[in-house]
């Protein structure tokens, strides 16, 4: 009898034990990042620092692709635009053709380079934020011809949003509201879909800038896995997963601030 408590008492040590190590395990959170904000009247340099801060920030993602003074790692070396700008397309000023650049990324295309450059970056900024890098691309190399009222600045804020029909502010949230669970297995929220891939661990095999492209353009990048149902309806083994599934206009309903709360949330989902 004596040989049952001790092993009991010795078990009831290790699970205190355990429990206690385990409440020293950072918990997955997903707070929204801090994002920057524009007010006020503003034009030339002050503008166009506010744009460099939006260029460099997270919710853009721009420095994932792009460099400024050497080529970057996935598209043209934005050092010098703003001189380069006005002589890309003929008859296009340089204000025009970086405003088409940011909304309409795919119009031209710098030759040697794809088109991987977010199609929805614009509905994701905000008008005040496109203005503003607008401001800083000129910077680098031209002259400055963009302002920002306090008017359009606060018209812009109060419009962007994205969101639409995608409620909600912390990760679980988000990602409920917009429908993953219909498709993709998340452990750490619940879901239990079977169509795409499972995003479990998926912090284990994309980084964020991927698992980012992987909302804004969902086709760039066609995952390997996902699950095959079989005719009972279980899942019988894991195949490529098929193109056009998952919604294009994903990003356009996302705020800034919901596309980054959810890439921070997933890019932490590891085993």
């Amino acid at each position: 009898m004596k040989t049952v408590f001790n092993v009991s008492g010795f078990i009831v040590i290790i699970v205190a034990l355990i429990a206690g190590f385990a409440s020293l395990i950072p918990q997955v959170e997903s707070p929204a990042p801090q994002l920057l904000e524009i007010s006020g009247d503003l034009a030339g340099p002050e503008l166009a620092a506010l744009g460099q801060e939006v260029v460099e920030s997270p919710e853009a993602g721009c420095l994932a692709c792009h460099a400024i003074g050497r080529e970057g790692l996935r598209a043209p070396d934005l050092g010098g635009i703003g001189g380069r700008a006005a002589e890309r397309v003929p008859g296009q000023s340089a204000e025009d053709y970086l405003h088409e650049s940011i909304t309409d990324p795919c119009s031209f295309v710098v030759e040697g380079y794809d088109c991987i450059m977010p199609q929805t970056l614009a509905q994701t900024l905000g008008s005040a934020k496109v203005t503003a890098v607008i401001a800083y691309l000129q910077s680098l190399g031209g002259e400055i011809t963009v302002s920002l009222s306090a008017d359009a600045a606060e018209g812009a804020e109060g419009a962007e949003g994205g969101g639409v029909g995608v409620a909600g502010t912390t990760a679980e949230e988000i990602i409920a509201s917009a429908g993953c669970p219909a498709c993709h297995t998340i452990e750490a929220t619940g879901a239990a879909g079977t169509v795409g891939p499972n995003l479990s661990q998926v912090g284990d095999r994309l980084t964020p800038d991927q698992i980012r492209q992987s909302i804004l353009t969902p086709d760039a990048v066609i995952a390997e896995e996902c699950p095959l149902i079989d005719a009972e309806g279980n899942i019988s083994s894991t195949g490529p997963c098929l193109e056009g599934i998952m919604p294009k206009d994903l990003g356009a309903r996302l705020s800034g601030a919901q596309l980054e709360t959810v890439v921070a949330f997933l890019s932490e989902l590891k085993e």
